[in-house]
């Protein structure tokens, strides 16, 4: 997928601000709206923000404001209107009706910027699925909204009946679609076997924060790095030489973002294996933005969404340089230190070496794997070929009088349990049945 931006559009942000949320981080997901516009290469000319309680169902805004806007459109010379939030099929037709301009959503907006930064064959795929499944659901809506027209059973319109055969079209695009993603993803799972005798570990956190540029100061590579939004989608791994320990890998991954699209997290879900599958993450956080909270939360409900929320995590606050005040500074650290448990400080560009952060890792992913016993029963196959395949094995014997496998495992809580669980469900079955 490429976008079909050539030139820098002139474009008005248009924002809907119902009292529901705090006006603050309101007004933080404005501004990060204008900075995905500049990572568009669009120019924001101006920003309508308008209170209502709720959002009109047919143009979202007030008329009177959608009027106003149309006034200025012609005047400041604009054809594009982006909103802050999802707008409906109708809603979008009648704005663009009553203004003449081109009506993007957030989501079609951050939907555009994959498309722009897609390289890979995976990553152009991945964002064409979330493409076409964002697609979709408008279609969806807007043959239930042409359903409600037309009075539903033996009134089928033209309209209802074109509807029904886009979606059928779309709907057959992501079966083939995901289809090719699945061939694609079983290299993927291929390599990521052959990882699991490292210790694996992936950077995290919201776009932009420096990610990357950590990454390659980490491990000597030269990945691309913007100060634009989502600048890369792909994850990389490769070795993290460490003093203690030359057995750990880094993994980068796609930045997260506030209300950042389900249609993404799906279809990137696995690229984000990377994140449920590593045993530590690195949540990097950018300390110059205004409200690092907010930026913290919003990354770590992606995390609860992909499944990784129990993960151990090292919260390294990165661009601390940024920051010029040395008293702001001590009382920023003391905060942030009493508030997360594991936490270090740094400025991934201009930091000479990293030595302290690696070994926090080290440490971590050390008290991350505990040494347990366990004992398998010969009939669980499958649990003994996944411990002997994806597993640390310390030492193993076998128990002649039990007919079981005793293996002393060096594994992270999440995994001990799992295998305990399985264990203890096949000996419950076992004895009900006996």
């Amino acid at each position: 997928m490429e976008s079909t931006k050539k030139v820098k559009e002139r474009v008005f942000i248009i924002g809907l601000y119902t009292g529901k949320e705090d006006k603050q981080e309101y007004e933080n997901t404005i501004a990060e709206l204008e900075h995905l516009c500049k990572t568009a290469d669009a120019q924001v000319i101006d920003v309508f923000v308008q209170q209502l309680d709720k959002p009109n169902a047919s143009t979202y805004i007030g008329k009177g404001k959608i009027e106003e806007i149309k006034e200025r459109t012609k005047e400041d010379e604009v054809d594009t209107l982006i909103f802050n939030d999802n707008l409906s099929p109708a809603q979008a037709r009648n704005i663009a009706r009553i203004t003449e301009c081109n009506i993007v959503d957030r989501t079609e907006l951050i939907l555009d910027i994959f498309a722009t930064h897609a390289k890979t064959k995976q990553a152009k795929m991945q964002v064409e699925l979330a493409i076409l499944q964002y697609n979709y659901s408008k279609l969806r809506n807007l043959w239930q909204h042409f359903s409600r027209i037309e009075g539903g059973i033996g009134t089928r319109g033209p309209g209802e009946t074109q509807i029904e055969l886009d979606r059928r079209e779309i709907q057959k695009k992501i079966s083939k679609l995901k289809e090719r993603i699945k061939e694609v993803e079983k290299v993927s799972v291929v390599k990521r076997k052959k990882r699991k005798q490292f210790e694996n570990v992936a950077l995290v956190g919201y776009t932009n924060a420096g990610k990357s540029t950590l990454f390659n100061r980490l491990t000597g590579e030269q990945r691309y790095v913007a100060n634009k939004l989502f600048a890369t989608l792909d994850s990389t791994t490769r070795a993290l030489d460490t003093k203690e320990s030359d057995r750990i890998v880094l993994s980068d991954t796609v930045g997260f973002i506030r209300k950042l699209p389900h249609t993404l997290v799906s279809s990137f879900h696995s690229t984000l294996l990377e994140v449920t599958e590593a045993d530590l993450l690195l949540h990097v956080v950018d300390v110059s933005q205004p409200d690092i909270e907010a930026y913290i939360n919003s990354v770590n409900e992606v995390l609860k969404e992909l499944g990784a929320d129990n993960k151990e995590i090292l919260y390294v606050f990165n661009k601390f340089d940024s920051l010029e005040d040395n008293i702001q500074k001590k009382m920023l650290k003391k905060s942030l230190e009493l508030k997360y448990h594991n936490t270090i400080f740094i400025s991934a560009k201009y930091d000479q070496d990293f030595d302290e952060l690696k070994e926090m890792i080290v440490q971590l992913l050390r008290e991350s794997k505990k040494e347990s016993v366990v004992r398998i029963p010969t009939e669980l196959k499958n649990l003994l070929s996944y411990i002997e395949s994806d597993i640390d094995i310390v030492m193993r014997e076998f128990d002649q009088l039990t007919i079981e496998h005793v293996i002393t495992i060096r594994a992270s809580k999440e995994d001990t349990k799992n295998i305990i669980k399985q264990i203890e469900e096949y000996k419950l079955k076992k004895y009900i049945n006996e």
